[in-house]
């Protein structure tokens, strides 16, 4: 199904939306445990013309989103998974293996490069709390955004795939 929906633009308003389909995905990957975490499942970073944001299951579908698509993929899972959606190398691993904590507290936040009274470039990234501690993480950065470039770290888990279709992480 596919749902379109023309605001003005306001910040505070794309924050709420963006964080309330985070809170969709965390749903979404609560109730489907088999589903591959973002850095597992293939998808990369595509710039978009039009602003189209995707579920979970749509974005695997695609294989490919933007930053807010996938910032609230992975605030999602972040929310919904927990400590499993860290790995190693992962900003604030250490201390949620430790912890093991079921969930994390995460959230999209927007990022500019303009000054407060004029439009100009939007980012988002993630921001997740591990105990009284907060980590921020750009997926779209870590999935080719700056030059087509992957995050080592998410190649390496894409080479722990099995050729067999099943999801495997490091």
């Amino acid at each position: 199904m596919k749902i379109a929906v023309k605001l003005a633009f306001d910040e505070r308003a794309a924050l709420r939306l963006l964080n309330w389909l985070a809170q969709e995905n965390a749903l979404l990957l609560r109730a489907q445990p088999d589903l591959p975490l973002l850095y597992d499942s293939g998808v990369t970073y595509r710039r978009e013309t039009d602003e189209t944001w995707c579920d979970y299951l749509n974005m695997l579908a695609q294989g490919h989103e933007d930053c807010d698509g996938l910032s609230a993929a992975r605030a999602g899972e972040l929310i919904a998974r927990g400590f499993k959606a860290l790995r190693k190398g992962d900003e604030g691993f250490e201390a949620a293996a430790r912890t093991k904590p079921s969930t994390l507290h995460a959230e999209v936040l927007l990022t500019t490069r303009s000054r407060p009274d004029a439009p100009g470039l939007y980012h988002c990234i993630v921001r997740y709390r591990v105990g009284n501690r907060w980590f921020r993480d750009d997926p779209s950065a870590r999935l080719g955004m700056n030059g087509g470039r992957i995050d080592p770290l998410v190649k390496q888990r894409w080479a722990l795939r099995a050729g067999d279709g099943a999801w495997r992480t490091a």
